[in-house]
């Protein structure tokens, strides 16, 4: 069996010195598969193929997999017309090795004996942009049409990130009692961002049921996360800790509870006490500490199998105070001092020596007296009086620590940066 290399080469000179590609010395038969995997794993947008056949014969498709058996031996040319806005990458594996990667939409298969070829096409778009839909007032559902045969049902506000050069159209649906509003279309350049957005003018506007949720979003704190409006209705806006609540959401660091599905419910629960567990997963976020790079299982067995495995196994690793205890309860409230001990420990912040002279419930010997004296020095906490460090917190206290600690310790926070997601 003659390897890929040496099949080229008499390839290239059969094509230099004689056009007729069957005077090779390929017999026996074999076969050629490919699979094609679409931009960010979406099965929607991958090439046409074609496949040429010896003595110029071709076999075309649409499938994103094939199987071709039984083939003669001979020269193959595989090709894929590339979708609007990609580029593509094929690696190409002889009996199961990979032996070429090709960045172009062209491939070139001596074929002989029995080989066994296969293709793996990897589409990403080269050519895109960004798509942003929204409307006045938020919440309005709509169709967005692109390159590709896309075609979208979602509602606004919504951004499309690294999506393919080309036309887009949003055609917005009609508001019972209102007038139906023009569909909005533009063309989207490589490296570029396009916006379109309509503005609902209606005197039954108030009535309707997108009205009274546009009503909400000036009664409560209301935040966009991962492109989607969330209403916080248990966040009024004159309430203390709306701010902080506010401000921690629109930095991702939470986005509230949600459903089963993954999607948020609209509650905050802001007197809710935050658990053991919930202090993992806020700390590895704000501190932006990747947990799944955690090594080696979990030492607390009542954290495997569950959702926080990963945040206490990393916990662990990195020696954070509160995770010391293998047979810590993950579902117990968190308190006061565990709380500040794991933001400054997250942020590797320098803590100083206790003194015993900042509160009148704290001495130097309590544990995670140092902490607790560091974050009131910054300015974290306010100091004097009692600090209460064996007391339960609760959600809307633990944002407003997490959002003083952005301002003290993290410099340039996505919020910072004008990104509120």
């Amino acid at each position: 069996m003659k390897t890929l290399l040496t099949s080229l080469a008499i390839l290239s000179t059969l094509l230099v010195f004689s056009p007729v590609h069957a005077e090779l010395d390929l017999v026996g038969i074999g076969s050629i598969r490919f699979v094609q995997e679409g931009p960010d794993g979406s099965e929607d947008i991958t090439g046409d193929w074609t496949l040429i056949r010896p003595g110029n014969e071709r076999t075309e498709g649409v499938e994103k997999e094939f199987d071709f058996k039984e083939l003669d031996a001979g020269v193959y040319v595989f090709s894929t017309k590339l979708p609007e806005g990609t580029s593509v990458v094929i690696d190409v594996l002889l009996d199961g090795k990979k032996i070429d990667t090709i960045d172009r939409p062209q491939v070139t298969i001596p074929l002989d004996g029995q080989e066994s070829y296969l293709l793996k096409l990897k589409y990403t778009f080269s050519n895109a942009g960004t798509v942003a839909v929204n409307s006045s007032p938020p919440g309005l559902r709509y169709t967005l049409q692109g390159p590709n045969g896309m075609i979208l049902l979602d509602e606004t506000p919504n951004s499309y990130h690294n999506v393919p050069i080309g036309q887009y159209s949003a055609t917005f649906d009609v508001i019972e009692g209102c007038p139906s509003m023009p569909p909005q279309s533009d063309r989207l350049v490589k490296d570029s961002r396009i916006t379109l957005s309509v503005e609902v003018v209606c005197d039954n506007l108030e009535h309707t049921e997108i009205g009274q949720n546009d009503q909400k979003t000036y009664e409560f704190v209301t935040v966009t996360i991962e492109g989607k409006q969330v209403t916080f209705e248990d966040v009024k806006t004159e309430a203390w800790f709306a701010p902080y609540i506010a401000k921690v959401a629109k930095a991702g660091i939470t986005s509230g509870y949600k459903d089963r599905s993954g999607n948020p419910t609209g509650a905050f629960g802001p007197g809710d006490n935050v658990t053991i567990a919930q202090l993992a997963k806020f700390a590895h976020e704000f501190a932006g500490i990747d947990e799944t790079k955690a090594r080696g299982d979990v030492q607390n067995t009542r954290a495997r199998n569950q959702w926080f495995e990963q945040y206490f196994a990393s916990a662990e690793q990195n020696w954070w105070e509160v995770w010391r205890d293998k047979r810590l309860d993950p579902s117990r409230p968190a308190t006061r001092a565990e709380v500040l001990v794991t933001v400054l420990r997250a942020l590797n912040v320098p803590r100083i020596w206790a003194q015993g002279k900042t509160f009148a419930d704290i001495q130097p010997t309590d544990a995670y007296a140092s902490s607790i004296e560091t974050a009131a020095m910054d300015g974290l906490i306010d100091s004097g009086g009692y600090f209460r460090p064996r007391d339960p917190i609760n959600r809307a206290e633990m944002a407003k620590i997490l959002a003083n600690a952005m301002d003290i310790y993290i410099k340039d926070t996505a919020e910072q940066n004008g990104d509120s997601r």
